[in-house]
């Protein structure tokens, strides 16, 4: 049985791109699979996202307008 498969591109600087290959390399692996490695255990819940906090960014994007939002009526008030 023949499993589907994605591509999956991501945007990475070159020096960082670089860098990651050589470790690649040097521990025998590809980039790949490292990444594929690191996905599932994401998603079978043995590790947590690097960088951030229990699965949520640490500096999360938050609403300047949160505490006037929903005060206002459309076709009344505007």
């Amino acid at each position: 049985m023949t499993t589907k498969t994605k591509l999956f591109n991501i945007r990475i600087t070159e020096e960082k791109h670089k860098k990651f290959k050589a470790f690649a390399e040097e521990h025998e692996l590809s980039m790949g699979a490292i990444l594929n490695n690191y996905i599932q255990s994401l998603l079978d819940g043995n590790d947590t996202p690097i960088g951030f906090d229990d699965g949520r960014k640490i500096n999360k994007w938050e609403d300047p307008a949160a505490s006037v939002r929903g005060q206002y009526r459309k076709g009344i008030d505007f």
